[in-house]
């Protein structure tokens, strides 16, 4: 699709845009202006790094932000949350806190922001506060747990050690005075005593070190956790904002119109343009009559000669020269008239094509051949009979069966008496015959037939005309009618001159409206309807925006 057609789109389903943009903006609007207001609490954590920095800063950034991003993944897992809830009383599931929780590494630092929003101011302080909380806890006792093992060894071993030293001393301290004439045994068990006890000693002092020094590392290699900025209550409410939400949702119903306004062009396979006949019939666009009120009501009238100055005729005079050059080797003498389905104005279309051609200066028969739903003599304000099937009964009755209408030149045959059997009377001889000898009476016979897809009485008909004319009714035939009918009338070997579309609704590529600015309605520019003028200027205005044509 070009520009024009999008913006020809959003034109003609305007008003469900508008009605989307209008019911999402309301809803939205409604909905923060009744919603209860929400408070935020916000603390900010901090975090040291432990273990040895790397020389590099950039590694140094980047050990800092994977560290940072790790901490705020588990400051929102449902485990801490559950933790939350059971350290406040509150009957909420995890998922319910995670909604409420908003927990963010702020750019290029090492701090995190935990954010709550509440209902209850009070409740937002609570829950950041419990959440940083809870969470400098839980990392300090996961990374104590990676080193307690080997300390808890070390010390144990101290303490044993201890426990040796002190057997020792008081082994020694049993052996009595050593000036005091003790036996060979006494002086040499104590001199093993305070050997072993002097290994011992140095043994301890080996293993406080060892113990100190990994206490030491414990607290160099450990990340500190802790509060930079602490929670403050909130005094002012930040939600819900009414503004920011009536555009989101102005926004978001505008795009769902733009949505269905499309999803319905293209589900619509009905033809509304010459455009779309051409890119589904293999023939020609001869004409194209504006929309009446006439038609819309179901009457087919004589607008030509009671309206001659009115775009409706200048469409009509349109066609006519369009039929007059479509088959310049072989003059079209002989015109069959249908449509795919009924109500689309095949009636409407021959009874005004037939005065516009007698206006042209030739002689024209019209011929209502439409035996099951006959609508000429309506049209032209003569009784039904005699007409077609009298003279097809009656040789002798042909004379009379034609008769003359109010617009000099026109002359026509109307349906006549009911017929029992009307494709068998349409198929016969007499047929043929009734034609040929109609076409020595008048310049052009135009034939008003029935609609392809209903009967077989057009297919029939198309085979002893010259040509035929398909009237196709715009924004109402719908592709596959339009193209079953074309089909079964090329199937037969009828000649299809090319479609007329009918009722074909107001735009600024209309014809009949650049005619109607021009021509007025026969009383000057000033008489001109309203609606013609609303119609002219969004034409110009299109063109100024570049979706009128060039």
């Amino acid at each position: 699709m070009e520009l024009r057609q999008y913006a020809t789109v959003v034109w003609k389903h305007l008003w469900i845009i508008v009605l989307t943009t209008v019911l999402g903006s309301g809803a939205a609007f409604y909905t923060s202006a009744t919603a209860a207001p929400v408070y935020r609490a916000s603390t900010t954590l901090e975090i040291s790094l432990g273990g040895e920095r790397p020389g590099d800063i950039y590694q140094l950034m980047r050990t800092s932000e994977m560290v940072a991003s790790t901490y705020v993944e588990q400051m929102q897992a449902p485990v801490l949350l559950r933790e939350v809830a059971a350290a406040l009383g509150l009957s909420m599931s995890a998922g319910q806190l995670q909604n409420m929780l908003t927990v963010e590494q702020i750019r290029d630092t090492q701090l995190i922001r935990i954010s709550a929003e509440a209902h209850d101011p009070a409740l937002a302080q609570a829950l950041v506060e419990t959440t940083a909380q809870t969470f400098i806890q839980r990392e300090k006792g996961r990374q104590r747990a990676r080193y307690q093992a080997d300390l808890d060894q070390l010390e144990a071993k101290i303490a044993t050690l201890e426990e040796d030293i002190a057997r020792t001393q008081a082994e020694i301290a049993s052996l009595g005075d050593p000036d005091n004439g003790a036996s060979d045994f006494v002086r040499m068990e104590r001199a093993r005593l305070e050997s072993q006890l002097t290994r011992d000693q140095t043994r301890l002092v080996v293993l406080l070190t060892s113990a100190e020094e990994f206490r030491m590392a414990m607290a160099r290699y450990t990340d500190v956790i802790s509060v930079y900025s602490p929670a403050e209550p909130p005094t002012a409410p930040v939600g819900p904002r009414a503004l920011q939400n009536t555009l989101l949702g102005a926004a978001t119903g505008l795009m769902i119109g733009v949505g269905v306004a499309f999803l319905l062009e293209y589900l619509d396979d009905t033809i509304k343009t010459p455009y779309d006949v051409k890119q589904t019939l293999p023939t020609n666009v001869l004409g194209a009559l504006p929309r009446l009120k006439e038609q819309a009501n179901g009457h087919a009238k004589l607008l030509v000669a009671e309206q001659p100055l009115q775009p409706i005729a200048e469409a009509f005079r349109n066609l006519r020269t369009s039929l007059e050059f479509s088959s310049l080797d072989r003059p079209v003498r002989t015109l069959l008239v249908t449509s795919p389905l009924p109500t689309e104005g095949k009636t409407f279309t021959s009874v005004n094509l037939a005065a516009v051609i007698a206006q042209g200066g030739k002689s024209v028969i019209l011929v209502d051949a439409d035996l099951r739903h006959p609508r000429v003599h309506r049209a032209c304000d003569v009784s039904k009979a005699p007409g077609l099937v009298d003279a097809l009964l009656s040789p002798e009755a042909r004379a009379t069966a034609i008769r003359e209408t109010g617009v000099p030149g026109l002359r026509i045959v109307t349906a006549g008496a009911q017929a029992p059997n009307p494709a068998e009377l349409l198929a016969s001889e007499r047929m043929a015959d009734l034609l040929a000898w109609l076409q020595e009476q008048a310049d052009v016979v135009i034939l008003d037939s029935p609609p392809v897809l209903a009967v077989t009485d057009a297919a029939v008909l198309s085979t002893r005309v010259d040509g035929v004319l398909l009237v196709i009714n715009s924004g109402e035939t719908r592709r596959p009618p339009a193209v079953q009918a074309f089909e079964r009338l090329t199937s037969v070997g009828s000649q299809v001159l090319g479609v007329a579309l009918n009722r074909l609704a107001p735009s600024g590529d209309g014809y009949y409206y650049y005619y109607y600015s021009y021509y007025g309605d026969g009383r000057g520019r000033n008489h001109t309807s309203w609606i013609a003028r609303s119609k002219i200027a969004r034409s110009k205005i299109g063109r100024w925006l570049g979706f009128g044509r060039a």
